[in-house]
């Protein structure tokens, strides 16, 4: 199943909306490329590359503890985009906090890759509280999130349970975007690995 960055709002800031990254359906690695561009859920390189030579546009990759398959995975980029003839950067790097040790690595440490396109938050990812409940772990980390996002000034974007309210607005105030499916609900790209 594919999914799709969708905008929460549309009173934001035009730099936030046009990230093409966030305009192309992600899907799992290993799964059918859909014949368009796409973006892929992958932390392997070797997948990465594959991905991209089927046409991916974009690599989302989780970390849970540092940001390490960040940096090696832009590398992976760099090289994979020299041997296919592409232009540096050609490739966007999306990073997903998956889990409370990078959560907390945002407040002293940076992504530093250039082709960082946007940053998102697996609320699935941080095993505290109750299921699909917003939590004061999962509160603070979604909030590191959205405040390096707008540091960055990139895109955040939410996933997994308790994304959304009731009313179907974000449960966390200061993300641009939600990972949904095609019927609209918030899943979490662990479920696409």
């Amino acid at each position: 199943m594919s999914f799709i960055f969708q905008l929460l709002s549309r009173n934001i800031r035009k730099d936030l909306v046009n990230r093409s990254a966030l305009l192309w359906p992600l899907i799992a690695d290993g799964d059918e490329a859909p014949g368009v561009t796409f973006s892929v859920a992958t932390a392997d390189p070797d997948a990465a590359r594959a991905a991209v030579t089927a046409g991916a546009r974009a690599i989302l990759v989780p970390v849970d503890d540092d940001f390490a398959p960040a940096d090696r995975m832009a590398v992976a980029l760099s090289v994979t985009e020299a041997e296919l003839g592409l232009a540096d950067g050609a490739v966007s790097l999306i990073l997903e906090i998956a889990g409370p040790a990078a959560a907390l690595r945002l407040g002293r440490d940076r992504p530093a890759s250039r082709r960082l396109a946007a940053i998102g938050i697996d609320l699935d990812g941080f095993a505290l509280g109750a299921p699909g409940g917003i939590d004061a772990p999962r509160s603070v980390a979604a909030g590191l999130v959205a405040l390096s996002g707008a540091a960055l000034r990139l895109p955040v974007y939410l996933t997994g349970a308790g994304s959304l309210s009731p009313a179907g607005k974000p449960a966390i105030a200061g993300f641009t975007h939600l990972l949904v499916d095609a019927e609209g609900t918030a899943h979490s790209p662990a479920r696409l690995r």
